[in-house]
């Protein structure tokens, strides 16, 4: 039962870390927020991928050592439930924020109005390039919330569909 309630404080926790990454890794400047830069820019249908596709491919790699290290090395067993809930929001971010929002697979075409809360909130991040930073469970201003009303473009959804 700890190990349960361990996997899903680490999911819970994931939420702020991956805010503080978007916000002072991604949009802050270097080297590594180059990788964030195709993410804002139109992209074509037939490109599957881009630079952004790095950070979940290295979080996913260091999740990898963290649960080895968990199954392997005597005293470090939380590891392995960190790892499990660290895993349970990366699914739940490719799933909200790359079929979901972005539509990258183009046989999904489903909507979820709980969900299109969190489309909006991320459909006004790339009109404006700021806040919401959250993924799962952003927080819009209520001025940008008013602003974006008044503009009809969605920057999500890939040209060429």
């Amino acid at each position: 039962m700890v190990s349960v309630v361990v996997a899903l404080l680490a999911f819970a926790s994931m939420e702020p870390v991956a805010y503080l990454a978007h916000r002072r890794v991604m949009h802050g400047g270097g080297r590594s927020a180059a990788w964030h830069v195709p993410h804002h820019q139109v992209r074509d249908a037939s490109r599957r991928s881009d630079t952004n596709d790095l950070y979940p491919a290295v979080m996913a790699g260091l999740t990898v050592v963290a649960m080895a290290s968990g199954a392997y090395v005597d005293g470090w067993a939380p590891l392995l439930w960190i790892g499990s809930g660290v895993t349970l929001y990366g699914a739940a971010y490719l799933f909200v924020h790359d079929l979901y929002i972005h539509r990258r697979w183009s046989r999904f075409t489903w909507t979820w109005r709980p969900l299109e809360r969190v489309r909006e909130a991320h459909r006004i991040h790339h009109l404006f390039g700021g806040e919401p930073y959250g993924f799962l469970f952003p927080v819009v201003p209520a001025a940008l919330r008013e602003q974006a009303r008044s503009v009809t473009r969605d920057p999500l959804l890939p040209v060429g569909r």
